[in-house]
């Protein structure tokens, strides 16, 4: 599948720079348009999955009043998701207006029953697709499970723990990531050094274990003059809680960076920023959300590395609309881009 399925004719002619009358002759092999312009014509509405039946499909569609279900985390440390959410909430307005009925459901917390409750909401609304977080859960891998048994089409974001069992997977690779972070990392030190890294996250996060992965292969191949100081220690801290973290920095005040591997709690760069009186200590971080602009523009975090939250909160809500409506079979992987920013090009994508 390249690109988006709900392509019109109108659409194509803008793309192509033509009239409507000039797509409509080349799509149906008519005469009268010059072969560049129609080898153009062609590549587009190629490129876009649009077909003489599409909008035809797309009527018929309508009429299936099809529901779709999104399951995300909305936790107080889960800043990244909020993006992502807001991106889900406008997809599904647009959505509507194809028959669509994309029921959200939020993770307030992570404990066994709320996620089973929830869970058991969403069998009862008899979906017809879902988009969901695949979390590392005994209550989500039992849920993916029936669903799996009852033929309903799960498309996963974010994490792919459950790569085999889902139609598609949208989201990072969190291995490059973490990759590019000890760039980023070597790039403001000058290649040599002490670093610390931390995180909000257990260690046996998927995306938090990958980036750790990719980061320290990177420094241990390129980079071997930088020294992580707790690469062995406690690097999980809690929630406003950082005297861990804190602790390590005091033990080594001629540390020069931290990698903020798994966010949750930005209070810590706040913490780091204001800990050493003498140098301001580089901060690298991942997921730029809103939240965290602030502290970009003002130096606090010298640089974050993105990945796509709109991407991940559109994309599969369309692959499941393009799926169950018009019979589109998906790549099996979307992989986010990996964006850098600094304050001087600061921006959510």
């Amino acid at each position: 599948m390249k690109g988006f399925i709900m392509i019109t004719i109108r659409e194509i002619a803008k793309l192509a720079g033509v009239s409507r009358g000039t797509v409509d002759r080349v799509l149906n092999n008519r005469t009268g348009v010059n072969a560049e312009t129609s080898r153009i014509v062609k590549q587009i509405a190629e490129e876009h999955g649009y077909s003489p039946s599409a909008p035809g499909k797309m009527l018929a569609a309508k009429s299936k009043h099809l529901k779709i279900g999104f399951i995300v985390c909305d936790r107080s440390m889960d800043i990244f998701f909020h993006s992502l959410i807001k991106a889900a909430e406008q997809k599904a307005e647009e959505l509507k207006s194809f028959g669509v009925r994309v029921n959200i459901y939020k993770l307030k917390n992570l404990s066994d029953t709320y996620v089973e409750d929830v869970l058991r909401q969403v069998e009862e609304d008899k979906l017809d697709g879902i988009a969901m977080l695949p979390l590392q859960l005994p209550a989500v891998d039992c849920f993916i499970k029936r669903m799996k048994e009852r033929n309903t089409p799960l498309v996963f974001f974010n994490l792919n723990s459950q790569e085999e069992e889902g139609l598609a997977y949208v989201g990072c690779d969190y291995y490059e990531a973490g990759r590019v972070a000890a760039g980023l990392i070597a790039l403001s030190i000058g290649n040599k050094g002490k670093i610390v890294i931390a995180t909000s996250y257990h260690k046996e996060t998927l995306s938090f274990s990958e980036r750790l992965n990719g980061f320290i292969d990177e420094l241990d191949r390129e980079y071997p003059e930088i020294e992580i100081v707790n690469r062995d220690e406690d690097y999980i801290f809690q929630e406003d809680d950082y005297s861990n973290i804190l602790k390590v920095l005091s033990g080594n005040p001629d540390v020069k960076a931290l990698y903020l591997v798994n966010p949750g709690d930005y209070g810590l760069c706040k913490a780091v920023a204001g800990f050493f009186k003498d140098h301001r200590v580089k901060i690298i971080t991942n997921d730029l959300v809103e939240e965290k602009m602030e502290l970009l523009m003002d130096g606090t975090i010298s640089a974050a590395i993105g990945q796509e939250p709109l991407k991940q909160g559109t994309l599969p809500l369309q692959i499941l609309y393009d799926y169950l409506s018009l019979g589109v079979i998906p790549e099996k992987q979307y992989i986010t881009n990996l964006s850098i920013h600094i304050k001087q090009n600061a921006y959510i994508a």
